[in-house]
């Protein structure tokens, strides 16, 4: 998957490295720098410098060739590819309206490749076999929690729960024409690419999930819709950057305590799994 999404330049040197692509978890470019790799042992820098069409050939490969008609994401940071892989993007802002409108001249890119690791939960299998709860998995990037989402959400789904997976950015079921390339568990429904407030708002009725879940709240409005919906008596399990929970305090997302029965924090990739149940709430 990887090999197709890179310049044939940039896959011999990542192979000249002694890498191989598809067990990476971050592969960089930066345009006229080193190209740069990273593995669970940290980042390494090639004897390759990047160029313009290194970078062309992955957001065209990315786009189906036709990056206009990847416009829209482009504008949020990111464009997805076959198999969940998340392709982070910077370059020159257009601002329209106090918006961010278009990027041009991308100089930039992080291709972030997933890996689906059944097994990753087994220390904590207890919260699944006690029944539906209120979860929320707080790491810093890079950690591990989509991952671990990922795995949890199989869980869930093998004991005949009914889950909806806001799959966000593509990247948690990876769905391509509706097939997940990774393995979200038999009785979960997937809604890819859509924003979350919109699946809150118009989706939930019509698929009446046990659960949801969705990957990485980010601001007042994810915070509120995720409260109304465990308030309406459906289950959530979800994600948030933060560096444990002290990052939530005093901030937009310090309502997540009064709602969510169990928090799961993780500090480093494959580090130790820290589970705690909410400060705040009487479970």
């Amino acid at each position: 998957m990887v090999k197709n999404l890179l310049s044939k330049s940039v896959y011999d040197a990542v192979n000249s490295s002694g890498k191989i692509p598809e067990r990476l978890f971050e592969i960089r470019l930066r345009l006229g720098k080193p190209l740069v790799v990273y593995d669970r042992l940290g980042g390494t820098a090639l004897n390759y410098r990047v160029c313009e069409r290194d970078i062309e050939y992955v957001l065209n490969v990315a786009s189906g060739h036709s990056v206009y008609a990847v416009s829209e994401q482009l504008t949020k940071g990111y464009v997805t590819y076959r198999g969940g892989i998340r392709i982070g993007v910077s370059g020159e802002g257009v601002s329209e309206g106090g918006r961010l409108s278009a990027l041009k001249n991308i100089s930039s890119l992080n291709i972030r490749i997933p890996h689906e690791v059944k097994g990753c939960a087994d220390d904590i299998k207890y919260l699944i076999n006690g029944g539906l709860k209120n979860i929320l998995i707080i790491s810093p990037p890079g950690a591990g929690k989509t991952t671990l989402l990922r795995e949890l959400t199989r869980l869930y789904s093998d004991k005949a729960y009914n889950i909806l997976l806001i799959d966000e950015r593509n990247e948690i079921a990876a769905a391509t024409d509706g097939v997940s390339a990774l393995d979200a568990g038999d009785f979960t429904d997937i809604m890819s690419c859509a924003e979350k407030k919109t699946v809150y708002e118009n989706i939930i009725r019509s698929m009446r999930p046990d659960m949801i879940v969705t990957d990485e709240l980010f601001g007042k409005e994810d915070v509120d819709s995720v409260c109304d919906i465990i308030r309406a008596g459906v289950c959530v399990m979800a994600s948030i950057h933060a560096y444990g929970l002290q990052a939530l305090e005093n901030t937009v997302f310090e309502k997540v305590f009064y709602v969510f029965d169990y928090f799961i924090i993780l500090e480093r990739p494959g580090g130790k799994i820290l589970v705690t149940k909410s400060p705040k709430k009487q479970i």
